[in-house]
Parts: structure tokens; sequence; C-alpha cells
């Protein structure tokens, strides 16, 4: 056996690592949708000149109806009536409206690349005659594995704390930029329920004009209502400007019945 000697062995390594950080952000927001139908059609023309002064000072006294616009106006449940002085018209609009909602969710993603480098050295004994087995060549291949070994976790650790510190950085970003992705998922939303609202109203509309035909008689029941009214007063100032007293009006049942006599 001889004197030991040493070797040593310098090993380095290098690492590269990829980090990712994203701010997901939900916009939501409605919108109403809203369609209508408009049926219009003639009545006033269709009455006695007596039977339609009659009819649209009836019209004047029912306050269930408003004037506007030179028109009288009755708003009703799902849409309106309105009966056009001038032309005698009456127009009938039905109207159906519906919300609709839409999301829209925005990602941020800010990312990075951390590249470190390390290096680390070991030495291990030996002996000329490999005494006790312990030869030149073990020696270095111990070295060389000890080293890389240092080496490779040192690049770890020094990769890690950078990527943190990256990480960390790209988060404060982000939460900076929060009010601004925010923004943008609402305005996103705000354009696909608006989307979406064009897109239902084009329903409405059928929808509507499928329930003005069905629900005609619906919407001109008012309109006979108040002409009954017109109908009833005049056969009244009649019958009392030729001196009729006993005049009998009876509605109940939805049925108006006039009585009284008067000579020829």
């Amino acid at each position: 056996m001889c004197n030991p000697r040493r070797v040593r062995i310098r090993a380095s390594s290098r690492l590269t690592r990829i980090w990712q950080e994203e701010l997901r952000r939900t916009g939501r927001a409605s919108a109403e949708a809203a369609g209508e139908a408009t049926l219009r059609e003639e009545f006033g023309t269709l009455l006695g000149a007596p039977a339609r002064r009659a009819f649209e000072d009836a019209l004047g006294a029912d306050t269930r109806w408003t004037w506007q616009d030179g028109a009288y106006r009755l708003d009703m449940d799902g849409g309106t009536v309105v009966y056009h002085l001038d032309t005698g018209e009456i127009e009938m609009t039905a109207r159906l409206s519906d919300i609709v909602t839409a999301e829209a969710e925005v990602t941020r993603t800010l990312q990075g690349t951390v590249d470190v480098s390390a290096t680390a050295e070991h030495s291990e004994r030996y002996f000329d005659d490999s005494w006790a087995g312990l030869s030149k060549s073990l020696a270095e291949r111990t070295a060389r594995a000890q080293a890389q070994e240092r080496a490779d976790r040192e690049a770890a650790e020094q990769a890690a704390r950078q990527e943190e510190r990256e990480r960390l950085a790209g988060q404060r970003r982000l939460a900076g930029q929060r009010d601004e992705i925010d923004a943008e998922a609402r305005a996103e939303a705000e354009r696909r329920a608006a989307a979406e609202a064009e897109r239902r109203r084009g329903e409405l509309e059928r929808d509507a004009e499928a329930r003005l035909r069905d629900t005609r008689t619906g919407f001109l029941r008012p309109v006979h209502e108040v002409l009954a009214v017109a109908y009833r007063d005049a056969i009244v100032a009649y019958a009392r400007e030729h001196g009729v007293q006993d005049i009998q009006v009876d509605e109940t049942g939805g049925t108006l019945n006039i009585q009284f006599e008067m000579e020829a």
C-alpha cells in the first residue's frame, strides 16, 4: 500500500423549465328581446254616420281608453288596441317579450422560461496499487457521479426558487389586470346576449303573429263593448227624443236588452 491520492471532478448541470399562470374571469349579461305583430282593420267606416258618432263619443267617455296622437288607445295584457279617429281603423298590436342571458369566459395567460446552470465538485481518494479496491478509475466514477448529483440538485433548487419568484410576479401582473379582464368578459357576454336577443326577437315576432291571429276576437272584445254602449245610448236617446218614458235596459249575461213602447 502506498500513500493515497485524490482525484477531483467538476460537473455542470443546466436545467430549463417553462412555467405558466392564468387568470379566468366570467362575465354575465342579460338583454330583453321583444317582438310584435300589428293588424289594421276597417271599423268606423263600416258603421252608419250616427252609429260612428255614438261609438266615438262612447270611446271618449270610457275611462279605459286614453286619447293620444289623434287616436283612442287601450293597453291590454300582451298588446294594445288603437282606434284611429281620422280613418276609423282599428289597429291591434300583440307584443311578446323575453329575457335572454349569456356568459363569456376570458382567460389571460402569462408564461415564462427559467434557464439555470450550476456546477459542483467532488473528490475521492484512490491508491496507485488499488489497495482495498480503491482504484483511480473507481474514484473518478464515484467523484463524477457525486459531482453530477450535486450540480443537478443545485440546478433544481435554483430553478425552483427562480420559478417561484417569476410565478409570483406573474400572478401580481394578472391581478393588476383583473378589472380589464372583467370588462372584457362582460363586454363579450353583452355581445352574445345582444346576438341572442336579436335571434329571439325573430321567434317572438312569429309567435306574436300567431297570437294575433288566434286571439283576434279577444282584442276586439273591448271595442265591441264600447260599440254596445254606443248603440244603447243611441237607442235610448232616440226613444227619449220621441217621448218614451218607460225604458228598460238589461245588460246581464253579456247581452244588451232594451225594451220600450212607442206609438207609431
